[in-house]
């Protein structure tokens, strides 16, 4: 009777030490998304430059400072994709950004602040569950090129109007 005791009493400690650890993890991949800041900078090359806020409510305000057209071995502005931009990013574009966001483990992401050479410096700013979490580098590591990937995307294909007020945004 006391070794069933025993075992049963070990059983439930370790059932409970394991749903425990599961609500740890499941609390760790919920994000409470609030906005996010998306630069990009110039390069030796054609590297677009790009000034992005996107808001929990799909908002978008976007600076498109430098879009580059390129046809065979010649490169040349595209003035007509510069400028300030607001709008909205789409249903299924924003869910591929929360669901990256939750993927990655934000909280334990980061960059490696490299700034040197003459490729493109990457900076992310986001708000999420009451936090503000900075990340900046020429070198973002591997684990953030579809979180990237998509920024840029949101950059490029999302529905804005061209407007002739300029703003300012979050980037420091």
């Amino acid at each position: 009777m006391i070794k069933s005791f025993f075992i049963m009493t070990i059983f439930w400690s370790l059932l409970s030490c394991n749903q425990s650890e599961k609500r740890i993890k499941e609390t760790a991949k919920t994000v409470n998304f609030e906005k996010l800041y998306f630069h990009t900078t110039s390069c030796d090359g054609a590297c677009p430059v790009y000034h992005v806020e996107v808001t929990k409510d799909k908002g978008v305000r976007l600076f498109a400072e430098k879009i580059y057209k390129i046809n065979g071995t010649t490169v040349s502005d595209d003035s007509g994709k510069m400028g300030y931009f607001v709008g909205s990013v789409t249903d299924s574009t924003f869910n591929k950004l929360i669901a990256e966001i939750q993927n990655i483990n934000i909280d334990a992401l980061s960059f490696d602040k490299a700034d040197c050479c003459d490729g493109s410096i990457t900076t992310i700013i986001i708000y999420y569950n009451g936090k503000r979490k900075f990340l900046r580098s020429m070198f973002p590591p591997p684990k953030s090129e579809k979180l990237i990937s998509i920024l840029n995307d949101i950059c490029e294909n999302s529905s804005c109007t061209k407007v002739n007020e300029p703003f300012n945004l979050e980037s420091e």
